[in-house]
């Protein structure tokens, strides 16, 4: 890989990959919603496939953490307990703390610049309210810096949490879409001056004072949701 080169070459999907990228986007985006029936029979009509990758597909994201497989009902996706959107979001600040002290003394000028870029993307996606690009771009601010740190356990890491965390910040995108845009701009703008001081002290605090934010902003949404369900059945 080269000095300016971060992300690998994307391959070509066999239809066991697809299956498997298809399902977990309709989880992580919220297409499908918290606790909803995965029915392996539906899925595969659907997609015009056997039950067998599809089944494959769901045990993958059992693994992953998306999918509850509940004796003698199915599958469903994962709801989240308090002390869940605790867990991730407190595994999230303490890989990508790691990933500030291992990356800022590596960053050159082209980071900084490729980073600012990020950020004027966020901008944009904020301007034109798309939400899922903002959420992507979210991750893919903290996915480079992971990826610079050059740690490949760290980064290992970081992608096993991905998946929830990304699917808990969709859900805080669509239910604070009053003030969260906003915050992930400030946000981002906070820590990058951070990083151009070289000060990963400054970048770690900084993640922790948000993480705890976000995990609370979640929480809190997830019991708006949790009320809202109750009260339409």
């Amino acid at each position: 890989m080269t000095d300016n080169q971060v992300f690998l070459k994307i391959e070509p999907r066999s239809m066991e990959d697809e299956i498997l990228f298809r399902l977990r986007e309709a989880i992580v985006s919220g297409q499908i919603k918290l606790g909803g029936h995965l029915n392996e029979t539906d899925i595969a009509k659907q997609m015009a496939v056997s039950r067998i990758p599809v089944r494959e597909a769901l045990r993958k994201l059992e693994q992953e953490g998306l999918v509850l497989r509940k004796p003698n009902k199915g599958c469903f996706v994962t709801t989240f307990s308090e002390q869940d959107v605790k867990e991730v979001f407190s595994l999230r600040a303490s890989l990508e703390s790691m990933s500030f002290q291992w990356a800022i003394p590596k960053l050159t000028s082209q980071d900084i610049q490729k980073l600012k870029e990020l950020i004027a993307q966020q901008e944009q996606a904020v301007k034109s309210k798309n939400y899922d690009e903002l959420s992507r771009l979210d991750m893919r601010f903290h996915e480079y810096i992971c990826i610079k740190a050059d740690h490949s356990r760290l980064l290992k890491a970081w992608y096993e949490q991905h998946a929830q965390c990304q699917m808990l910040l969709n859900i805080r995108f669509r239910h604070l879409a009053e003030y969260t845009p906003e915050s992930v701009l400030h946000d981002h703008g906070r820590i990058l001056q951070a990083i151009e001081n070289h000060d990963p002290l400054a970048a770690i605090e900084l993640t922790y004072e948000i993480s705890e934010r976000v995990s609370n902003d979640c929480i809190q949404t997830l019991k708006v949701l949790q009320a809202e369900s109750i009260s339409t059945t």
